[in-house]
């Protein structure tokens, strides 16, 4: 299992992309891993680490795309970059999997330039894994950020992506599928959605219907399909949420006296449970579905043990052969819709 590890252009890089794929060896030991950037830096930082040296490669990289880059130019002009030179490793070698922590932008358009899409792909989403209410289940989100502009077309590509990939790693024979929209009933919703709803519904999914945001996180469905607008809007806010409810907790309890903190004390465990299932850091990252092979987006403050579990995440998606069955499903599909009925 060979993963390359864009080591460069997150906030915590490289420290902490190297200590993540240390711990990813210590954890897996059918692992490879190449790590890709400054030669020099890498080594220095490498020097007094002990580890499987045999498993480790190292992949020198000139330049680093950073988050201000525009992604179009960053793809064209920096081709040396630890990102860009990693993904057209990916693409030509023999590699499965790649991770970067980097400009989600240039790696969603690289990933699709140099490793390409899968055969029948508009576009690749980006996809992030929800917590949810379920103890052990997560939801996926198609799209959570990657396409602001979609058509009715993508967004059914963009469920028979999902599905796929919940029915290969997440266990579900036939993953519940369900799009985000403004209400629960099949006439709510703008012109897009109508027109999506009417595709999912007539399609072989498990389709369940439309699911309002704040029911994201309930464990109900296994699949939430939107445009990546849509997407983006509501998972952030339901982040922000998060972080002001902690945030709000935490003032209170400074407030309320003797009673509110032992209060707290009791409370601790369950509180650092939840806040440990609501962090981005245990999920390691999104998935781009679409690509040809296995990219992963980990979060651009990622610490070690995130870039550790998104080295995880991707080396699960290899396992499962999720590219291949998402290519297998919407080759179903495409097949479902130009059949011609047989005369009588």
């Amino acid at each position: 299992m060979k993963i390359i590890l864009d080591c460069f252009g997150g906030d915590n890089c490289p420290n902490s992309a190297i200590d993540g794929a240390l711990l990813a060896l210590e954890e897996n030991k059918e692992l490879e891993i190449t790590l890709c950037g400054d030669e020099s830096v890498i080594g220095a930082y490498l020097a007094d680490k002990t580890y499987d040296k045999s498993r480790i490669n190292i992949l020198h990289a000139s330049e680093v795309v950073t988050n201000e880059d525009l992604p179009t130019l960053a793809v064209r002009r920096k081709k040396q970059s630890s990102m860009m030179l990693g993904l057209q490793t990916l693409a030509s070698g023999d590699y499965d999997g790649l991770v970067s922590s980097g400009n989600t932008g240039a790696l969603l358009i690289g990933a699709t330039i140099f490793v390409k899409l899968i055969d029948g792909v508009q576009r690749a989403t980006l996809s992030p894994l929800l917590p949810t209410m379920v103890d052990g289940k997560a939801t996926i989100l198609v799209d959570g950020g990657a396409n602001v502009d979609c058509k009715a077309s993508m967004l059914k590509e963009f469920a028979i992506m999902g599905s796929a990939f919940m029915s290969s790693t997440g266990g579900e024979e036939s993953p519940k599928v369900a799009l985000l929209n403004n209400g629960a009933e099949e006439e709510k919703g703008n012109a897009l959605t109508k027109e999506a709803y009417a595709l999912l519904k007539d399609s072989n999914l498990n389709f369940v219907g439309n699911i309002e945001a704040r029911e994201m996180f309930k464990g109900e469905v296994d699949v939430i399909v939107a445009d990546g607008f849509a997407g983006n809007m509501s998972m952030k806010a339901a982040e922000g949420m998060g972080k002001t409810i902690f945030a709000m907790l935490k003032k209170y309890i400074m407030e309320g006296g003797l009673r509110a903190k032992l209060g707290y004390l009791l409370l601790k465990p369950s509180l650092k449970k939840i806040k440990a299932l609501m962090s981005s850091d245990t999920v390691g990252g999104g998935v781009f579905l679409g690509i040809k092979k296995v990219v992963v987006k980990a979060h651009g403050a990622s610490n070690d043990t995130a870039f550790k579990n998104a080295i995880v995440r991707a080396k699960e998606m290899v396992d499962a052969d999720v590219c291949a069955k998402i290519a297998n499903a919407l080759g179903s599909d495409k097949q479902e819709l130009n059949e011609v009925p047989a005369e009588e």
